[in-house]
């Protein structure tokens, strides 16, 4: 977004010595070009989650690691995105060195409903890894 262009709320914020600079470390690292930046995209997240609390549609996704050796995984998460088809917006899977799958999901719907799908997939056999993030309310 062009913040030159957009109509901005302005307001002071006042810090506890030494936050500042953490502040800035972490906008650094993270690529924000701006103190703004960084404290929008901070206050973005937490009406996510307060969103996410509230019960409100979402938009997420969930991926998940696993050997392609192991036949049980590909299996499981076909028969749990059929069953959950009408959350389902788009999957893929891509090929990783040493034999493994990276399975990521968009999913849309309840946020509680998103997360019990994310945990049914995390748990089945033969997946090593996996991760659940809410991106955005609708």
């Amino acid at each position: 977004m062009n913040m030159k262009n957009a109509a901005l709320d302005r307001f002071t914020v006042c810090l506890e010595k030494g936050l500042l600079a953490r502040l800035d470390e972490i906008s650094v690292e993270r690529g924000y070009p701006s103190r703004s930046r960084a404290m929008a995209d901070f206050i973005r997240r937490a009406i996510v989650k307060k969103d996410w609390r509230g019960g409100r549609d979402c938009a997420a996704t969930v991926s998940v690691v696993y050997d392609t050796s192991d036949s049980r995984p590909g299996r499981g998460l076909e028969k749990l995105l059929r069953a959950s088809a009408r959350n389902v917006l788009s999957s893929q899977v891509h090929q990783l060195r040493g034999g493994k799958a990276l399975c990521t999901v968009a999913l849309t719907g309840r946020p509680a409903e998103l997360q019990r799908l994310a945990d049914v997939a995390r748990a089945l056999k033969g997946v090593t890894h996996g991760a659940f993030n809410i991106v955005s309310p609708l």
